[in-house]
């Protein structure tokens, strides 16, 4: 994931330091402690708060468990807590919170039962330190972040962007998409700039590997 963010900067040229991730997380966490406010009780809420996060949180859950299946079984069981204390919740950044603490507490839980029931030998000690915690949320929620950004270009420029994150060079992409390389260039560097615009309110927040 940091090696797609880090990708994700050097191809839209943001030419300015990069910095890490324990010198940002306090200004992180403010950025998302906003007053937004949901209503969970509205099931069309419901599943757009789905559609926004189930994927990042896949991600996340599967950093800890490395198993993708589980990963979606843990993740759809933190969707079903979140549905029955739908009215305890007022704001976005409480169910954001609430998500994330949950899915990484039911893959804390998973690592240990693999331990005690099979002898697992894998260290956890690394997944369970709060800094590493932290890490991973940042990443996903970025990737989240950079992800809608991309979304939002139009369908060619879309399409010119998600190639060259995957290291397709311009010819190749020319080639997938039966367009000149001059076009692909043209499109690339509308894009970025677009990118560039709309990632504004996360500037630092992307900066980072």
């Amino acid at each position: 994931m940091r090696s797609f963010l880090v990708k994700f900067v050097n191809l839209c040229n943001f030419n300015r330091p990069i910095i890490t991730i324990c010198t940002i997380y306090g200004d992180y966490q403010k950025s998302v402690n906003n007053d937004e406010k949901i209503n969970l009780t509205d099931e069309q809420i419901f599943r757009d708060l789905f559609d926004r996060y189930y994927v990042p949180l896949c991600v996340f859950a599967e950093r800890y468990v490395e198993d993708e299946e589980q990963a979606s079984d843990i993740v759809q069981e933190c969707f079903a807590k979140v549905w029955q204390k739908q009215k305890d919740f007022q704001y976005v950044y409480q169910v954001r919170s609430f998500m994330y603490t949950s899915v990484r507490n039911s893959c804390l839980n998973e690592l240990e039962h693999r331990q005690v029931v099979s002898g697992y030998q894998e260290t956890t000690a690394a997944r369970m330190e709060e800094s590493t915690f932290h890490d991973y949320l940042i990443e996903e929620e970025m990737h989240r972040v950079v992800m809608e950004a991309v979304d939002k270009l139009p369908p060619q420029s879309r399409n010119i962007i998600r190639l060259a994150l995957e290291n397709n060079s311009n010819a190749e992409i020319a080639e997938k998409l039966s367009v000149s390389k001059e076009t692909v260039h043209t499109l690339k560097k509308g894009a970025y700039k677009k990118l560039r615009s709309f990632l504004k309110e996360y500037y630092y927040y992307v900066l980072f590997i």
